[in-house]
């Protein structure tokens, strides 16, 4: 069993000694000013007249929920380019989860320089050499470096995860020990990475991040500070909150907390000394209380007219065309192919 909250005692932010960290980019979109413009831009498919967009990519603490480290760029940046300015930020011992579209090998290569682990899905058109079957549904394989006259390799893992309903996922890690470093928990490990996404969702819709009132990019460096600072502060109290109760932060409500805050601040401005304090121990009292409740086995269809159907009572419609029947994949479908000349390749 995968123990992501460790007991009291041990480190909050680890996972046998690593500190798990995810990266994730997300677009902003800012208010209609010509400094703005100038500065940042807009979508290519736009042709100069869409809205006026930055480009955030964000490091965050998983396991505590807190956003650590940012940096903007102009739109239409490559989210490689914006994570690469952002590795003197990691640590060593850092174990970051980030999407398959921070795929590169340089980059790799620059986190195992830094002493810092990743986990990423692999993409789906690449196909690396297979080394070494480690378990079932693990291997050791070699990716190569897709740069021309460059033919650097790297060994790293690679993983098959499966789940009903889904299409197989291939994840590659750089932790090749299968038994310090079990493939179901590497896999729940990466299943993590979404919290980066409802942080984004906190930050955007809760928050009102969404909502600029800038007019200059220095003033926007500004605001998004301030932004980021609340943000901090927040999680910092839920975190606390969370021990509190011996509960995990994911499990406390986020906009809850933003309510309680402005209520603290409310009370702290008419309190001082002992008043203070007690109006922050009633801040993460009343943080504990609102716990978001557990729902297993949840999960929503991809068809968003079938999702539509159901919410408005119309199951029974059967107007328009048949839905397409789609046969279940069959398990275990084949990983490995190996080819005449007796290479193995790990198929998607």
């Amino acid at each position: 069993m995968l123990r992501l909250f460790p007991r009291r005692g041990d480190n909050p932010g680890k996972w046998k000694g690593f500190t798990v960290k995810a990266a994730d980019k997300i677009t902003l979109r800012l208010p209609e000013a010509p400094e703005l413009f100038r500065t940042f831009g807009s979508h290519r498919g736009c042709r100069g007249l869409g809205p006026v967009c930055v480009e955030m990519c964000c490091i965050f603490a998983v396991l505590p929920r807190i956003p650590l480290a940012w940096k903007t760029a102009r739109a239409n940046t490559d989210e490689r380019i914006l994570l690469k300015r952002l590795l003197r930020k990691l640590r060593k011992r850092d174990l970051l989860l980030i999407d398959n579209g921070f795929y590169s090998f340089k980059l790799f290569r620059k986190l195992l320089d830094r002493c810092c682990s990743f986990i990423i899905p692999l993409q789906k058109n690449t196909r690396p050499n297979v080394v070494e079957t480690l378990g079932k549904g693990d291997y050791l394989v070699d990716i190569a470096d897709s740069a021309k006259r460059s033919r650097q390799t790297m060994r790293l893992r690679l993983v098959y995860v499966y789940r009903e309903g889904f299409r197989r996922r291939r994840i590659l890690t750089d932790l090749l020990d299968p038994v310090a470093y079990p493939p179901e928990e590497i896999a729940q490990l990466y299943h993590m990475r979404w919290d980066i996404e409802t942080f984004y969702r906190d930050f955007k819709h809760t928050m009102q991040a969404c909502k600029w009132h800038c007019k200059t990019p220095d003033s926007f460096h500004k605001e998004l500070a301030m932004h980021m600072i609340a943000a901090v502060l927040i999680r910092t109290v839920m975190l606390e909150a969370a021990r509190s109760k011996h509960r995990k932060p994911a499990r406390l409500s986020f906009s809850r907390a933003v309510t309680e805050a402005r209520i603290f601040f409310k009370r702290a401005a008419q309190a001082l000394g002992a008043g203070l304090q007690n109006a922050y121990a009633m801040f993460v009292k009343q943080c504990a209380r609102h716990v978001v409740p557990a729902k297993p086995g949840r999960s929503y269809p991809r068809d968003t007219q079938e999702t539509r159907r159901k919410a408005r009572g119309l199951s029974t419609d059967n107007r328009g065309r048949k839905p397409k029947q789609v046969k279940p994949p069959t398990y275990p479908a084949l990983e490995t192919l190996t080819t005449w000349h007796g290479v193995c390749y790990a198929l998607s």
